[in-house]
């Protein structure tokens, strides 16, 4: 929005952009909205709920103010949940309705169905920001979006008919049946050439969008997996160096016992099962830790609990299969000892 325009106009610049690129082949929704899916705007007002009290110093809800048009809802893939979607009679001379999410619903009216209640933002700053206080009716509930981040518990929203409230933001939101970054460059054209003095920015894809909200998580993760690599190796070489040094140490023993009969399997077996109490007391002493300092690293899990028992038995199995492999090089080496060279050595 911008350049002087009234909001009628800014509104009608948006309709003329949303029916143009409707047009271009492979383009199956086109939404207009003040935010863009998987993105916050932080614009958060007091909100009630008609009918809810709250209890003994529970704080006042909040909830996001956007606002949405009709076909924002299956542009971006946000399921309704119940109650409907916006429609085109629902304008600034029409009742006032809302669509609300589910974390908001369960807040205002818990055990109850919210649609047919009414909302009303609330607070002081109503009279400095030009949202009105009235009462709105919900007409539908969709379901909850990861806005603040992948990892992020759900926030309230709330939905205005994007003609029924003042456009403060706005966004194109595009379903596409295929060729996804070139409908961007044909859309692209399409708003430049009616509004060709504004700002046109981030264009994205929504796994582009995703993207960016776990690419910090993404490195700190990649991070954590390097030092864990080399952790790995430093432990694979520590019990192979540990294994080759108690060979060398015992090589007059072990040629004893081979001179007295023992044959190379025993030989192997005799260090595997030495190398294997290392290992063993390495797995275990590993959980313990692993477990107790979960609490830690819960920032940067995400689709998967601290004390999941499957990610444990996994590491696990892997450390077991690394510490057999570092065990086996000396335990091979232990095999190949000839009785005789060992015995003149001593």
């Amino acid at each position: 929005t911008g350049g002087g325009r009234s909001d009628a106009d800014t509104k009608a610049l948006y309709e003329r952009m949303r029916s143009e690129i409707r047009g271009i082949p492979g383009v199956r929704e086109v939404g207009v909205g003040s935010t863009m899916p998987l993105r916050s705007t932080q614009f958060q007002l007091d909100v009630k709920g008609e009918g809810h009290t709250l209890a003994a110093g529970e704080p006042q809800p909040r909830a996001e103010f956007r606002t949405a048009n009709p076909d924002y809802f299956r542009a971006a893939g946000i399921p309704l949940v119940k109650g409907r979607e916006f429609t085109t009679t629902d304008r600034d001379s029409s009742q006032r309705v809302v669509i609300i999410n589910q974390t908001l619903a369960e807040q205002l009216f818990p055990g109850r169905d919210a649609v047919g209640q009414r909302v009303a933002w609330t607070g002081e700053v109503l009279k400095f920001i030009g949202v009105s206080g009235d009462w709105r009716t919900v007409v539908g509930v969709v379901g909850d979006t990861k806005d603040g981040g992948l990892d992020a518990e759900p926030r309230g929203v709330v939905f205005a008919p994007f003609t029924q409230e003042f456009a403060y933001a706005g966004g194109l939101v595009i379903r596409a049946e295929r060729n996804v970054q070139s409908l961007a460059s044909a859309a692209t054209r399409v708003v430049r050439g009616i509004a060709p003095q504004d700002p046109i920015e981030n264009i994205l894809t929504v796994a582009q969008i995703r993207d960016e909200s776990v690419a910090p998580r993404r490195l700190n993760a990649a991070l954590v997996s390097a030092f864990g690599m080399l952790a790995v190796i430093i432990a694979a070489v520590g019990i192979a160096g540990v294994l080759a040094f108690s060979v060398s140490a015992r090589t007059n023993e072990i040629g004893i016992r081979m001179s007295l009969g023992a044959d190379s399997g025993t030989v192997q077996r005799m260090i595997l099962m030495e190398g294997g109490v290392l290992l063993a007391a390495g797995i275990a002493s590993g959980v313990a830790g692993a477990v107790i300092v979960s609490r830690l690293i819960r920032g940067l899990l995400f689709g998967v609990a601290p004390y999941d028992p499957l990610t444990l038995a996994a590491v696990g199995v892997a450390m077991i299969a690394v510490g057999i492999a570092a065990c086996w090089i000396p335990a091979a080496r232990a095999a190949r000892i000839e009785p005789v060279v060992a015995m003149r050595g001593r």
